[in-house]
Order: C-alpha cells, then structure tokens, then sequence
C-alpha cells in the first residue's frame, strides 16, 4: 500500500489541485504536515547549530558539521580512532517538538544520534540511543537503518519517487487523497477520506502514524507519542463515531492550546456531561513528557 502511495504521489503536485482547491491547498501548506521534511541547509537544525562541535561524555566522540551547499557534512572524531564521514541531505520533523536528521555514508542510512529540541534550544540524544560513549565513529554518527524502514520514513514524510529521490519535501495532498494526480487531469474522483467508515479514514492515518507498538510493549511509556494507537483502545473510538478529523479538521493543525474548541467537540456527543467544565481534554486526555523535551496529549481518552 505505501509502495504504491509512493510511486502515485510522485507524480502529483499540490499546484495542480489549488485551482479547484485553493483554500484547503493554502491552509495545508502552513501546517506540521506540510513541514515533515527538511532540506538539512534550511532546517532549523542547521540554524541552531554552534560554532563549536557537538561532544558526547568526556573522552567521547565530537561532532563536527560544516555547510555543503543544501547538506550538511557531519564527521565523528576522538583520539585514537579513525573519522567518520556522513552527509546529512535531509532533517525529519517539523520543528514543534523535535527534529532529526538522517546521516548517508555512500548508500546506507543512520538516523543521527543528535537531535534538536526547538522548544528548549537544545540539541541532545536522539529518542532510542544509548547514552554514553560510542564503541566506533560510525556509531556516533547514529544507528543504521534497514532500506524498508528508510522507505516508509521518507514515503510519509516526502513526496519520493520509487528509488527514493526526494521530488518535495512534506505531506501532500495525495498522501491521503489517492488518486488526485489522476483527478487533476480529469481521470475519475479522488479518495475523499471524510466520505469513508471511521475504520477506513484511520487506516489512512494508519500508513504513517503508528497503530501499533513499535517495541512489541503496549505497556512502554513512550507510547504515549503514537495517538492513534492510544486512539483506538478509547470507548470513544470503540463506540463507533470518533476519528482523527473529528476533533483536527483536516487540512489544519491539531490546535495543542484550545481549551473551549475541543469541549465543544467533546459535547457533540456528551451534551449532559460537565458543561461548567472548561478543559475536557486536561482531565480525559491529560498530557505526559515520556522523555525529555517532549510533551503529548495522551489520546486514550478516559
């Protein structure tokens, strides 16, 4: 399905829906999605980055990064060991809470040890790594990734071609409307998610955020950051009428600081629940920080 997704959207491009469409193409563009991806040059990870190098513990590894046109050249250095080289072409995230580069040494991908956490102006372990000193230089550049999950990575955050050329960085609209390159040269209708069955539109949401645990532990507290995983074990959700676009209209972003927004939403449905309540959300759907820097609303909705 993603493979697919991947090879259709490459062919697509959101001038070619703005004119039928122009709102939803205008509103798009100024949300999280639509800055997923990053050239590293333009990303704010580049932007913050000191004069000085990037060092692990004493007696580890510094990470040094100088400019290569829209890249960024990192390479790890410690006494006693051989550098390594690794160029950064992209940054993941969209610079709410966190963004991580992926490193390339020749064809193979790590997702880099550091990363940067807007909100606090720090730059730190990326989430999943080990602290402490790094056994080699290409460890500290960060952890190799299999071709498949560097794939999926890129399918959801970018517009790619099927040998992973990067062709437009973020989600577009043919990310969840499959068949709009199609539609746009007068060739059927597009996939509308909103017409379709809660199950149906949340696997659309499904191909890039997680329904499942990546750790195989339902239980970590990490999972607090995979909405739609917490999403589905709701008994709102269970009962049959709640999907994403309920509470986040579509082409926006989640409003994270709207109190009175979401209570309506909540009284859509719980008109004889605690109206005099101002928060819902702050008592159902209270907000954790798993790790440093980060915050989420947890979407397992007592």
């Amino acid at each position: 399905m993603l493979l697919a997704a991947i090879a259709a959207a490459a062919r697509a491009q959101p001038s070619e829906c703005a004119p039928c469409h122009p709102s939803e193409v205008q509103k798009h563009g100024a949300t999280r999605h639509a800055r997923a991806l990053r050239s590293a040059a333009t990303s704010n990870f580049a932007q913050a980055l000191p004069v000085a190098p990037l060092g692990e513990a004493r007696g580890g590894f510094l990470l040094s990064y100088e400019r290569k046109g829209a890249a960024l050249e990192v390479t790890a250095v410690r006494d006693g060991a051989t550098p390594t080289s690794a160029m950064i072409d992209w940054v993941f995230g969209a610079g709410d809470q966190g963004v991580t580069p992926v490193a390339r040494i020749g064809q193979r991908w790590f997702e880099h040890r550091i990363s940067y956490y807007p909100r606090r102006d720090r730059f730190d372990l990326t989430l999943g790594h080990q602290p402490g000193l790094s056994k080699s230089a290409e460890a500290a550049i960060g952890i190799e990734q299999p071709p498949l999950a560097i794939r999926n990575c890129f399918g959801c955050h970018a517009t790619v071609s099927t040998d992973l050329e990067v062709k437009r960085a973020g989600v577009e609209c043919v990310r969840c409307h499959a068949g709009a390159a199609e539609h746009a040269r007068g060739k059927g209708l597009p996939v509308n998610p909103a017409k379709l069955s809660p199950a149906a539109q949340l696997g659309i949401c499904a191909e890039c955020h997680r329904p499942t645990p990546p750790t195989g532990n339902a239980n970590d507290p990490l999972n607090i950051r995979f909405q739609l995983m917490r999403l589905v074990s709701s008994r709102c959700y269970r009962a049959g009428k709640l999907v994403c676009t309920t509470c986040h209209p579509a082409h926006e972003d989640a409003r994270k600081v709207d109190a009175a927004f979401y209570r309506e939403k909540c009284l859509q449905c719980h008109a004889s629940a605690h109206r005099a309540k101002e928060d819902c959300t702050g008592c159902h759907m209270p907000k954790s920080s798993p790790a440093p820097y980060l915050s989420f609303s947890d979407h397992l909705i007592r």
